[in-house]
């Protein structure tokens, strides 16, 4: 007992260490990508695992009830939608619009960016700044389940072009890194009745974080030897945009939540699902359906993405304290 009290005050310390250094953690993981480019691109299957396993991690500290609770009061779906759905978009193609107002690809690159559904990442964020953790996942399943529907809508609309999702792929993805996982961790806390997870889920967070560093370097990666050979001053202003739009997410999405009057575990949470992106997705999109120059924002974003959020959520929440 002593031994694996021993062990789990090592994992927990562990734990506040990578939450303290996550601005630098995750800016590291791009520059692993990129700097080993086709010497880590071939884990590209094991993203799946890692995401799943987060997914499972987090899910072990969540009850049923959680999940009920979240149904029962709907308003933060709302929000969440409201946001990440139309007032993101519209700002990403005024924007776009304004500053490359020649470049209809590169106009659409925008569009799909802020098209896209929620990152599977906004989870482990949201579970870094104690969000609500059940929210996140309901976000996620929200945004998923709808993204066959409103990213060809929202593109077709906006950029006035057409876009084919894999609603097939999409929805398998969604049941092994997020609907799985979590029915198996939610089952084994209401097993349990939360007595081994208050000791496991604590144990498997900083697993949690290697696995956020991995999942960026390997996403990095797959654009690492595209992204610099073709590298030049013309990336600049696409670029600022990108990271522009990269932060405007958290504060805006912060100030609707707190409109709306919700708790601020739910603001949190909100803040990240509303903010990250499945860049990763809209990369397939863009690499199979549009010009070359319409996947350049994507791309670009997925530099930015995970740093802007390290930030950002300092900028907002302040640094963690240990539990």
């Amino acid at each position: 007992m002593f031994q694996f009290q021993s062990i789990e005050a090592g994992l927990r310390s562990l734990n506040y260490r990578l939450e303290r250094i996550m601005p630098v953690l995750t800016p590291s993981g791009v520059i692993l990508g990129l700097l080993l480019g086709s010497l880590i691109s071939w884990m590209k299957p094991s993203v799946s695992y890692l995401f799943a396993f987060i997914t499972f991690s987090g899910a072990l500290g969540i009850s049923s009830q959680d999940f009920f609770k979240v149904i029962r009061k709907p308003k933060a779906i709302f929000v969440f939608l409201f946001g990440t759905n139309l007032i993101m978009p519209l700002i990403s193609w005024s924007l776009a619009n304004l500053l490359f107002p020649n470049q209809s690809e590169v106009i659409t690159g925008f569009v799909l960016l802020m098209a896209i559904p929620t990152a599977l990442t906004g989870y482990i964020w949201s579970g870094i700044y104690k969000g609500s953790e059940a929210l996140s996942l309901t976000l996620i399943l929200v945004s998923t389940l709808l993204a066959p529907l409103l990213t060809p809508l929202t593109v077709r609309i906006l950029a006035q072009t057409s876009v084919q999702i894999d609603v097939t792929g999409m929805m398998i993805s969604l049941l092994l890194m997020v609907v799985l996982p979590s029915m198996a961790g939610i089952l084994i806390n209401n097993f349990t009745k939360a007595k081994v997870t208050e000791h496991v889920s604590p144990c498997l967070r900083p697993f949690s974080k290697i696995a956020l560093f991995l999942i960026i370097g390997i996403n990095t990666s797959q654009i690492a030897d595209r992204l610099i050979s073709n590298a030049s001053l013309t990336y600049l202003p696409i670029a600022l945009l990108c990271a522009f739009l990269a932060a405007l997410g958290y504060p805006l999405s912060n100030a609707l939540g707190k409109m709306a009057g919700l708790l601020e575990p739910e603001r949190k949470s909100l803040t990240f699902a509303s903010s990250l992106r499945n860049i990763s997705a809209a990369l397939v999109l863009a690499i199979d359906y549009f010009p070359a120059e319409t996947a350049l924002p994507v791309i670009l974003s997925i530099v930015f993405q995970q740093t802007t959020c390290a930030i950002m959520a300092y900028l907002l929440y302040g640094r963690k304290k240990p539990v």
